[in-house]
């Protein structure tokens, strides 16, 4: 899938709340009824977002530290095909809020987010790691990590993403932080681990044998037709 396509279907969803659902077991401070129960129960069932002490505070605004762990989280679950056996949910039509890339994302919306684009994300990759991952020109390069301290505590998982081509130079998430991050930031992080991702999980192409070209003739040249008598007399 194109990058700008996945971000832009990515962005649909931030905008888009999935059904209401009442789940088992959720965290002390999520409703049985609240519209994203079936998605924090998923995430947090997958390890890929957590609940300290019980809490889940989905209206909590997600920092940029707190993306990178759940993308790199995501991302290893994903590469292991380890989501759990959930059905793609198809992007229903609706009219998005103009805001949504400059609005904050609460942990809500991250959960819903990521239970609509994995099982998506899931179907699209090959069952079984490349044997010679594809090194497609479409994909930057890793970028470096050398503005970003060891000390961080999104280091390790940053260093991670980096070093799999799953997070591109010029991401916000390489300047770590508390910073809150936007609907446009979670849609581009989500992408850019999509695509990298991708590109670790599919074979090289094997070379396309070089056809000789058919050796043309030059066309020849017609005899010169003799003079006729008449030329000749004059």
């Amino acid at each position: 899938m194109h990058t700008s396509l996945l971000i832009w279907t990515l962005g649909a969803m931030l905008s888009l709340a999935p059904g209401q659902a009442s789940p088992d077991r959720l965290p002390t401070d999520v409703p049985q009824d609240h519209w994203a129960a079936r998605a924090v129960a998923a995430v947090l069932h997958s390890g890929v977002m957590t609940a300290p002490n019980g809490r889940f505070s989905g209206h909590r605004i997600v920092t940029r530290n707190e993306l990178i762990a759940v993308v790199a989280r995501l991302a290893r679950k994903l590469e292991r095909h380890d989501w759990p056996d959930t059905v793609a949910v198809p992007v229903r039509e609706g009219k998005r809020p103009a805001q949504w890339k400059t609005a904050p994302v609460s942990r809500y919306r991250l959960a819903a987010v990521i239970t609509r684009i994995a099982p998506m994300a899931m179907a699209g990759l090959p069952r079984k790691p490349a044997k010679k991952p594809y090194d497609s020109d479409a994909i930057p390069k890793p970028p470096s990590l050398k503005g970003v301290s060891p000390s961080s505590p999104a280091y390790r998982e940053l260093q991670y993403l980096a070093a799999r081509r799953m997070v591109w130079s010029g991401s916000v998430l390489l300047k770590p932080g508390t910073q809150p991050v936007t609907g446009a930031e979670v849609s581009t992080a989500l992408a850019q681990m999509i695509s990298g991702l991708s590109g670790r999980q599919t074979d090289e192409p094997e070379e396309t044998p070089v056809l000789s070209r058919p050796q043309v003739r030059p066309p020849t040249t017609a005899p010169a037709r003799p003079a006729t008598g008449q030329q000749r007399r004059g």
